[in-house]
């Protein structure tokens, strides 16, 4: 018999200390290496044909025309396993997903702003 094992979405979560933490669009997210963080756009989740996989989230462009038109596919997923005080906010570590559009995904890192 053959079982098959679901893959759980990006922003399913993690529970950390009894609170499950996601991101979620409108999450605050600064990237490894910005001064900045930038609230999470809603993506395109669902799949279309076989180049476009879907995405969870985009991310806003920097240049304030494109801020929404051409904001940059992705994914994130909650990698911490411990939520950080910076600043008055609480920050859990993420992976980023840079979703490729009939290419490879690439990915990155940042910090997640938990709410």
């Amino acid at each position: 018999m053959q079982t098959t094992t679901e893959k759980p979405r990006y922003s399913d979560g993690v529970e950390i200390h009894g609170e499950l933490i996601r991101a979620a669009v409108g999450s605050a997210l600064r990237l490894d290496g910005r001064p900045f963080c930038e609230i999470l756009l809603a993506g395109d989740p669902e799949p279309i044909g076989d180049g476009w996989p879907g995405c969870d989230f985009r991310y806003p462009n920097p240049i304030p025309e494109w801020r929404e038109s051409r904001a940059i596919a992705c994914n994130v997923t909650v990698t911490g396993r411990k939520v950080h005080w910076r600043g008055g906010c609480r920050w859990v570590r993420c992976r980023v997903e840079w979703v490729g559009d009939c290419e490879p995904s690439t990915y990155g890192g940042g910090w997640l702003a938990v709410d």
